[in-house]
């Protein structure tokens, strides 16, 4: 049987727009499951343990604002969590497509699922071939939002009989944690472009170019149809 995994993470909430500009992201990372990835999770595991870190959980904006389980590690730690990333993202046979709403075109609950509904359709529908070419397709979600699993779910269903949706936990999941990263450096290239990036980000990324030259061209080649 021919499988393809499908990990969902996002970026952005259905509440109230108080800053502008604001947007919602969402990251659908493909991975075929007869590519196996076991080696690039047990190297990345082994870089973490070697490293003398204990983290079920790369979660990325964290690892940058040096918050949660991350707040007492110094600067160069976490850039170390980062790259490891990055580098099992770079070695890993998994694509991603993203979907970004600017909340001004979507500034409530009900515009802003019918927007990602479409978006999401829009996704699918120029996949099409692809998707079609498997016999059973998984979603995985943390269901950290409501609103956007229902979107998933309408999506999804509408367009495929074979699909299995399954709540994931991050911890989980390193592929959960992939698109949690992807899902981070799409929304960060928003921000460059738009000269915003906040000081922790600025500081966290001190050298020249480099979220473009080593995060953003990287993440793009993993983008689908590169």
């Amino acid at each position: 049987m021919k499988e393809l995994s499908i990990f969902i993470d996002e970026s952005g909430d259905f509440g109230e727009v108080i800053e502008r500009p604001a947007y919602y992201l969402v990251t659908l990372l493909f991975h075929e499951q007869k590519n196996d990835i076991d080696k690039n999770v047990k190297k990345l595991e082994e870089s973490i343990k070697n490293s003398g870190f204990d983290f079920e959980y790369i979660h990325t904006g964290p690892v940058i604002r040096r918050e949660d389980v991350f707040s007492r590690l110094p600067i160069d730690e976490r850039r170390k969590l980062l790259f490891k990333m990055l580098n099992f993202i770079a070695s890993s046979p998994i694509t991603y497509e993203v979907v970004s709403v600017n909340r001004k075109e979507a500034i409530d609950k009900i515009s802003l699922s019918g927007r990602l509904g479409r978006e999401i359709s829009n996704v699918v529908q120029k996949h099409n071939d692809f998707f079609d070419s498997f016999d059973k397709i998984i979603v995985y979600y943390d269901n950290g939002q409501i609103e956007l699993g229902a979107v998933l779910n309408t999506v999804f269903s509408i367009h495929f009989a074979n699909v299995e949706f399954r709540k994931a936990e991050p911890q989980k999941y390193r592929l959960l944690q992939a698109a949690d990263f992807i899902c981070t450096m799409e929304l960060l290239k928003i921000k460059k472009n738009e000269n915003r990036l906040s000081k922790s980000e600025q500081q966290f990324f001190y050298r020249p170019q480099e979220l473009k030259k080593s995060f953003f061209k990287m993440i793009d080649k993993k983008r689908f149809g590169k």
